[in-house]
C-alpha cells in the first residue's frame, strides 16, 4: 500500500463538494474501506499540522499571509499549504462547500461554523482538533489572532452554527 504518498482528489471542481481522499495505484483494484479511512487520517493531520505553524500569527481582516490572517484565510492557507488543494474563502462559502455534521460526528480536521454578528449568517470559521477544542483566527477578545479554543467556552457555545465535513470520516462502518 502507498500510505507516504497521497493523492487528493476533487470530485468536479474544485470548491464544488468536500475533499475525496485516496490513493495513487499500479493495479485498477478499488481502494478499500480502510485504506481510504488511513488516507483520510493522514490527510486530517497534516492540515491540523499546517494550522499549528500558524499559531500566534495576528488576526488581519482578509488576511491570507504570516504577517496576518482572518479566520477563513486560516483555514485557506492551511488547505493549500498541507495538500496543495484551493478551498473557498469566506466562511459562508466552507459552510456551503462542507456536508453538515454533529458536533459528536465531528473529528480533527472537519470544520467548526459559528454566527458572532446576531444575524443568521455564518460569520466565523475554525478548525477542529478535537476534544471539544478547534484552531482559529480570532478578531476580538483578549486575545486575537490564531488561536486554540473550547467550545465550552461561554462565547463559542453560544455562537457554534454547526459542523461541516470535509474528509471521508476515519472509522471504518
Amino acid at each position: 500500500m502507498l500510505f507516504c504518498t497521497i493523492l487528493i482528489l476533487c470530485i468536479g471542481f474544485l470548491h464544488a463538494v468536500p475533499i475525496d481522499v485516496v490513493f495513487p495505484s499500479d493495479s485498477s483494484a478499488p481502494v478499500t474501506p480502510d485504506e481510504r479511512a488511513a488516507a483520510s487520517e493522514i490527510a486530517r493531520s497534516l492540515l491540523l499540522a499546517a494550522a499549528a505553524r500558524y499559531e500566534h500569527t495576528p488576526y488581519r481582516y482578509a488576511g491570507i499571509t504570516q504577517d496576518g490572517l482572518d479566520c477563513s484565510g486560516l483555514v485557506y492557507l492551511s488547505f493549500l499549504n498541507a495538500l496543495g488543494v484551493s478551498v473557498p474563502r469566506s466562511s459562508e462559502g466552507l459552510y456551503t462547500w462542507t456536508v453538515r455534521i454533529t458536533l459528536e460526528e465531528a473529528e480533527p480536521g472537519d470544520l467548526l461554523f459559528f454566527r458572532t454578528t446576531g444575524t443568521n449568517r455564518i460569520t466565523h470559521v475554525g478548525i477542529y482538533t478535537g476534544n471539544r477544542r478547534f484552531i482559529h483566527s480570532a478578531s476580538q477578545g483578549a486575545v486575537t489572532g490564531v488561536l486554540y479554543s473550547s467550545l465550552d467556552e461561554r462565547y463559542w457555545l453560544n455562537a457554534y452554527a454547526g459542523a461541516g465535513r470535509v474528509f471521508p470520516a476515519t472509522t471504518v462502518p
